[in-house]
């Protein structure tokens, strides 16, 4: 994840939709989803995603991703 920015962690579900109205801004957010990793090694669904962006980008992202976790 080199040059990139953690800006919220969460259930796949949540990361999902914050990533999708990043995209609606024009925010491309890379979402590493942590249940397939579970899987394959034997543990089971995590249910744990990360939303990773380019620094460019925070200030534009910090209040979406500030309002979505006051509502969620």
């Amino acid at each position: 994840m080199d040059g990139l920015t953690l800006i919220f962690e969460g259930t796949d579900f949540e990361s999902k939709i914050l990533k999708d109205q990043l995209a609606s801004v024009g925010i491309q957010a890379l979402l590493k989803s942590e249940t397939n990793a579970a899987l394959v090694s034997g543990f089971g669904p995590t249910g744990t995603g990360k939303l990773f962006i380019s620094p460019g980008d925070l200030e534009k992202a910090a209040g979406i991703v500030e309002e979505f976790k006051s509502k969620n």
